[in-house]
């Protein structure tokens, strides 16, 4: 069984992401450690909002590369909102990436580390190099909404979460660049972060906390027309969850 190591960094809306990701990957058969010179697929989620932020990112996926390298046939993964900014660049200037992977394709990862796997034998097979090809996804500004049905490994406190609302944002501010990243704001149907909500409790989740990029926008782009009010209302009702 191959092991995967993850790296988070940004905001929670990408923690949502990263355990996403790590759900649909432990479904595929990977079984999650903490110590990346252990992994086989070495994941850094990435964040690029703020300078300093792409700094950290970067020195992240360098560290990683040295744990690739380490290690014959480990493959590398940059994700997130670094990897959907800048794929062309990132393609260029880091070749020991072998998957890019964007914020609206990344449950797709399980099926690329596969095809990225067949064709590093194929090309070790051919020239004997220990390197694979960079295998690039980008679909332009996007977001994948979280469903409550997806699997879902938290990766913090048992007794709280995270719950992501929505994704993308409708404003322009020039001081941001989530729109475009993420795409145009999109919420969440109410009944499904219900369900979730639900689902964490059971899991013993005692404290959600809501996320978004634009929270109190929630509802507005739905129909029938919903609010964050609204929202809460129902939260309120999920027995198990004491802090909201």
């Amino acid at each position: 069984m191959e092991k995967v190591h993850l790296t988070s960094l940004g905001c929670p809306k990408n923690l949502v992401d990263s355990e996403l990701m790590l759900g649909a990957l432990t479904q595929a058969g990977y079984e999650v450690t903490s110590d990346p010179s252990r992994a086989h697929v070495l994941i850094v989620n990435t964040c690029s909002f703020i300078e300093a932020a792409k700094k950290e990112s970067i020195d992240a996926i360098l560290s990683a590369a040295q744990f690739k390298r380490a290690g014959r046939g480990r493959r590398l993964v940059v994700a997130g909102c670094l990897s959907q900014r800048y794929t062309d660049e990132l393609r260029r200037e880091l070749p020991e990436v072998d998957i890019l992977v964007g914020t609206g394709n990344f449950l797709e990862l399980p099926a690329m580390l596969g095809r990225a796997k067949g064709a590093r034998a194929s090309t070790a097979q051919r020239n004997g190099a220990n390197s694979g090809p960079n295998v690039t996804f980008y679909p332009g500004a996007a977001h994948l909404l979280p469903q409550a049905q997806l699997p879902r490994l938290r990766s913090g406190l048992r007794h709280s979460a995270y719950l992501k609302v929505s994704e993308g944002c409708d404003h322009r501010c020039a001081f941001c660049i989530i729109p475009k990243i993420r795409g145009r704001h999109e919420s969440r149907p109410l009944a499904d972060i219900v369900a979730e909500a639900r689902r964490l409790a059971e899991d013993g989740c005692r404290e959600i906390n809501l996320v978004a990029q634009d929270l109190t926008a929630y509802g507005r782009d739905i129909r029938p027309r919903s609010s964050l009010a609204a929202l809460l209302e129902q939260l309120a009702r999920v027995g198990g969850i004491r802090w909201i």
